[in-house]
């Protein structure tokens, strides 16, 4: 009788894999492609672009555990406060980052209050490093939180 034998496995690791994904849903592509490069350029974060909260919410899962940068305001369909809403009815424990290009406070508090993790500005100069820090910050307290 032969003796089953031992292979070894070869494992591969990818070391340019994002440790977490975050999807960007955005109508505005200049905004959305330099924060998607600017996202890949820490090689941390990799992002998936939508252009729109209802061609995002399609798919969208209530496990779905991706970190999510939305947009305020859109030309067409839903805005970025009903699609906030609409993922928070499906995944409570979702991660969703508000950007808009109108400062006012009202807007702000409002999103906050509905379940956003973070507020920024698109009109700020430091709005793509302002969320690296938000992004950075959330990944360390999920990671604290296993321990």
């Amino acid at each position: 009788m032969r003796q089953p034998t031992e292979q070894a496995l070869e494992v591969t690791t990818d070391t340019s894999t994002a440790d977490s994904e975050i999807i960007i849903i955005d109508d505005d592509p200049g905004f959305s492609f330099m924060l998607k490069d600017y996202l890949a350029s820490t090689g941390k974060w990799k992002a998936e672009l939508f252009t729109n909260g209802n061609a995002f919410l399609k798919n969208y899962r209530s496990h779905d555990t991706r970190k999510i940068i939305l947009d305020y305001e859109f030309a067409e369909g839903p805005s970025g406060l009903v699609t906030l809403q609409k993922i928070k009815e499906r995944n409570p424990l979702a991660i969703v980052i508000m950007v808009s290009g109108q400062d006012d406070l009202e807007r702000a508090v409002e999103t906050l209050r509905k379940g956003a993790t973070d507020y920024f500005l698109k009109t700020n100069k430091t709005v793509f490093a302002n969320i690296v820090c938000s992004l950075n910050k959330l990944h360390e307290m999920e990671k604290n939180k296993w321990n």
